[in-house]
């Protein structure tokens, strides 16, 4: 099994495993195992990953958007900031059950390599 395999699997929100179960209970709580194929997911070693890894990815996006609104508003920022603040915290919490789901894929496969190679 390739590496993206179980990323993607996470990404989708499904069990890194087998891809058909679901990895989350609600939205960030994981399953306690898959209905499908039954690996356990009881071991949540994310962190601050999935987090870190939103942030990582919006910066490049938000960081432009903020510049260009700063520049641009004049007497609107009054306005424009707040609806750009809501629309920054909901993406970024919309895109963290997913990169969770990612991260916790990279995790999984990452276990999975370490268990085929210990004797």
């Amino acid at each position: 099994m390739s590496a993206l395999q179980p990323i993607l699997r996470g990404l989708t929100r499904k069990c890194p495993a087998c891809g058909q179960g679901k990895l989350f209970a609600g939205y960030l709580k994981l399953q306690g195992q898959c209905a499908h194929c039954g690996e356990t997911f009881d071991h949540d070693r994310a962190a601050d990953g999935p987090a870190w890894l939103t942030v990582l990815s919006l910066g490049p996006f938000f960081a432009p958007l903020i510049f260009l609104s700063a520049m641009t508003s004049g007497k609107a920022a009054y306005y424009i900031f707040p609806l750009l603040l809501i629309f920054m915290v909901s993406t970024a919490l919309t895109l963290l059950a997913f990169m969770k789901g990612a991260w916790l894929g990279a995790l999984w496969h990452m276990d999975q390599k370490k268990k085929s190679e210990t004797p």
